[in-house]
């Protein structure tokens, strides 16, 4: 029978590491327990680049198969189903279109070297792996529960900042602020997907920050007082701990923002949500959730409820002013998504 596509391409590399690694077994299981995470993640491994300029040829047939991982096959993406999600293998198999001789392939490998996918596959660190944001969009629903108390504040710092704008400005800047609260996670099981998350996040305060950089189109997180803000609410609040974050769009006329879509997160919001990601990370903090608030001038009514039926807003209307509050995912990766992701005031799901 011929070899499928993927598993020329990792034998070829394994022929290398096999001459590279003549009489050092050792040696060798090592570095083909790195193929292997090559296999599964579709990126190569640090020690295993490092080898390439001991054998010929390793440089060239590690591009290529990564190269097909990445642009031809899905296999990390079937893994990952099947060992982090639970879905059924066949299922997964066919979802991603692996055939079963490369999925016996990956997994007698992994048979050889002792790695167990079942324990290793959920323990890897997808938020390096940007194919991974789909599959976490599809397998984890996030459910945020906004808090009375915290929706104020955040309206309160929007409204502040919109209708009192600094001198000598003529209009009114944009806010930024931290959220807290508590995470809790609720596994099930769908029949035809497997493993199913649902993420509760219950936002229950939001301090602006008051050194950021704002005005009317941009606000600037100030990051030198993010440890003092962390530091004082751990130290009021100690059972809560920094969920997301929140900043405004003001607009002049409600037309506009509704043109412009005000509520959306911009590219600009989620690359800063990236590096912000990764810093709370850094000081034991997830953020879970982006709130995006766009505000604007209008006489109109306007009741408490998803905005045209968008199950990640509120809209509400507030003196003279709309609001529209948007909550936005942050994947493991740090970017934003409002799949999946339904808003609600704490007490009242729907």
């Amino acid at each position: 029978m011929a070899y499928a596509k993927l598993e020329t391409l990792a034998r070829r590399v394994r022929g290398d590491l096999e001459r590279l690694f003549e009489g050092r077994p050792a040696r060798l299981a090592e570095a083909l327990r790195h193929l292997l995470e090559t296999m599964v993640t579709a990126e190569v491994p640090e020690p295993l680049q490092e080898l390439c300029g001991e054998v010929r040829g390793l440089k060239t047939h590690l591009r290529a198969l990564r190269r097909h991982l990445q642009e031809a096959s899905s296999l990390p993406e079937a893994l990952c189903a099947r060992y982090k999600y639970r879905m059924p293998e066949g299922r997964a198999r066919r979802r991603y279109r692996v055939s079963p001789r490369v999925w016996r392939h990956v997994h007698e490998l992994a048979r050889e070297v002792g790695w167990r996918p079942e324990l290793q596959v959920p323990l890897i660190r997808y938020e390096a792996y940007a194919w991974h944001d789909a599959l976490e969009e599809q397998f984890v629903q996030l459910e945020v529960l906004l808090d009375a108390g915290a929706l104020e504040g955040v309206l309160i710092a929007s409204l502040e900042a919109y209708l009192s704008p600094r001198k000598p400005r003529r209009k009114g800047s944009e806010v930024y602020g931290i959220c807290f609260g508590m995470t809790r996670e609720v596994h099930h099981r769908r029949f035809r997907d497997g493993l199913c998350v649902t993420r509760y996040v219950s936002v229950m305060r939001a301090q602006p920050q008051l050194s950021a950089d704002s005005g009317y189109g941009h606000v600037e997180p100030n990051p030198r007082s993010l440890d003092a803000i962390l530091k004082a609410t751990t130290a009021l609040y100690p059972q809560y701990q920094a969920v997301g974050d929140f900043h405004s769009h003001p607009y002049d006329e409600l037309w506009v923002l509704d043109r412009d879509r005000g509520w959306d997160c911009t590219p600009s919001d989620d690359t800063s949500n990236v590096l912000l990601a990764r810093a709370m990370s850094e000081l034991g903090h997830h953020m879970s959730v982006a709130f995006v608030i766009g505000i604007a001038r209008s006489s109109q009514r306007a009741p408490l409820g998803h905005y045209r039926g968008l199950r990640n807003t509120l809209q509400l209307g507030l003196g003279n002013c709309r609001v529209i509050v948007a909550a936005y995912r942050s994947l493991e990766s740090g970017r934003l998504t409002g799949s999946n992701t339904r808003l609600s005031l704490s007490g009242t799901l729907g």
